[in-house]
């Protein structure tokens, strides 16, 4: 399998980037050098988002609110780690605002993005659970502000909230049957194949019945698809040849839908 061409970023200047954000949102203003708080999200929007998001999403207002106080605050910047691949996990996180990718590396620095995810959205409860090494990594794509849920909290919840268990329990259904198409993709289609399945699922990101995907570089949907980004650049080529899609700046239109999912194994 082929993907991304970038190389795996130094763990230990990333891990020193981590270690000099605290959990109170402030940024440094690069015009006067000197460091202004972020508006961050309030406790009740913070719980009203809660409520959208599996596990939480059948907890009553107080309780959400209570999961609230109770967690801690991150704000990340563009481009840097929220956790490593293969490290300790014991907490997880709701994404309150922005967005954030989660991407495995290969031993030789090869990388491939597992899901994009916008807010709200909850992520890192698989090691959270078992107690295993976190199984990707995971990396803020815009400025993005985090609830830090503990271990503690969460088995808390499970003990105590029966449709946190249930929640729980259809999140990580979800993530199987991802990870199952995934494979699948991988195993049975071509490239061209797995090209036209993303462009597909990106266009369906940028809202029902679109017709043109979400902003994607060539680079970032090669680390989607498993791919390197020449191979990847003639797909969209062949693709665009005949009919099926036309380039749109740094997004993709979709002209034959049908053609496209026939491509893709749909």
């Amino acid at each position: 399998m082929q993907a991304g061409s970038s190389s795996r970023p130094a763990r230990r200047v990333n891990a020193a980037a981590l270690a000099i954000e605290t959990e109170i949102p402030e940024d440094l203003d690069e015009r006067t050098g000197t460091v202004v708080v972020v508006n961050d999200v309030d406790a009740k929007s913070a719980a009203s988002l809660l409520g959208k998001v599996d596990p939480f999403s059948g907890l009553d207002e107080v309780a959400r609110l209570a999961v609230v106080q109770r967690a801690g605050r991150r704000v990340v910047a563009r481009g840097q780690m929220v956790f490593w691949q293969d490290e300790p996990g014991d907490t997880m996180f709701v994404l309150l605002d922005g967005a954030v990718k989660l991407v495995v590396w290969s031993r030789e620095g090869e990388l491939m993005e597992l899901v994009r995810l916008a807010a709200p959205a909850a992520f890192g409860e698989v090691a959270v659970l078992d107690g295993g090494p976190r199984s990707a990594s995971a990396e803020a794509v815009e400025r993005s502000t985090l609830l830090v849920v503990t271990r503690a909290e969460l088995l808390r919840l499970l003990r105590s909230e029966e449709q946190v268990a249930e929640a729980l329990l259809r999140s990580l259904g979800t993530m199987v049957r991802r990870t199952t198409r995934q494979v699948t993709e991988l195993v049975f289609l071509s490239l061209q194949g797995r090209v036209a399945a993303k462009l597909l699922e990106l266009a369906a990101q940028a809202g029902p019945g679109a017709e043109r995907t979400r902003r994607v570089t060539q680079v970032e949907l090669a680390t989607m698809v498993g791919g390197a980004r020449q191979t990847v650049n003639q797909a969209l080529r062949s693709l665009e040849a005949r009919g099926y899609i036309r380039t749109a700046g740094r997004a993709f239109e979709i002209l034959d839908r049908e053609r496209l999912q026939r491509l893709a194994g749909g």
